[in-house]
């Protein structure tokens, strides 16, 4: 009796520990938030019902850039420390695009709403219906914010990158990834549009993009 006692508590266990083990994968749409400069942080996806995760691991080719609103299912990593405080540690195993982030409308009125502090840009091409947008800056004790704004009434459809340092004075190096949002023009039916951008060397970043290629 007491032999099958024991093989009953010890099943028990087993058992408990299997189900402990099990992983419980997530799934949620969210926004993604590059927290790249401050801090430890960095890459953060703020889920629609209020949590927000930090990517440890996710699927290699996949791009998380700022502002951009993906489906993502994911598991919770709780024995992983991060640095970062914003966010759950997780694994990644499934993401996908719903959107790119949108640009913002400029006029005459509100020209300096948006700051234009430099940037470097390595890489800007148009993937789909968004423009992608790979760039550096120097930071690293205060949030940036970037934006892409088309500024009115321009002929020719042109885009500025608005980078706000917030009088971030530190000289750490960063490098955000973006993607954002053509269809507004697609729907309009432009066939090409200018990308420019204040530079860290004083000149200005000038290129032209043909929507037909």
């Amino acid at each position: 009796m007491r032999h099958l006692a024991l093989i009953l508590i010890v099943s028990v266990f087993v058992l408990f520990g299997c189900q402990q083990d099990e992983e419980i994968t997530l799934s949620e749409a969210g926004v993604v938030v590059d927290y790249a400069g401050a801090g430890n942080c960095g890459i953060v996806i703020e889920l629609d019902n209020g949590n927000r995760i930090q990517p440890i691991y996710y699927p290699s080719g996949f791009i998380f850039a700022n502002g951009q609103r993906v489906y993502v299912e994911y598991v919770e990593l709780p024995n992983v420390i991060s640095g970062c405080d914003r966010g759950i540690a997780c694994e990644v195993k499934h993401a996908e695009e719903l959107s790119c982030a949108p640009y913002v409308d400029l006029y005459f009125s509100n020209y300096d709403s948006l700051a234009r502090d430099p940037v470097f840009i390595h890489d800007a091409y148009v993937d789909g219906d968004c423009l992608y947008i790979k760039l550096s800056y120097s930071g690293g004790c205060k949030d940036h914010t970037i934006d892409l704004a088309r500024m009115h009434p321009w002929t020719i459809p042109t885009f500025e990158i608005r980078h706000n340092a917030n009088g971030d004075l530190c000289e750490a190096y960063f490098t955000q990834e973006l993607r954002f949002s053509l269809i507004p023009l697609l729907e309009e039916g432009v066939t090409e549009f200018v990308l420019t951008a204040k530079l860290t060397d004083g000149e200005v970043y000038n290129k032209i993009f043909d929507l037909n290629e």
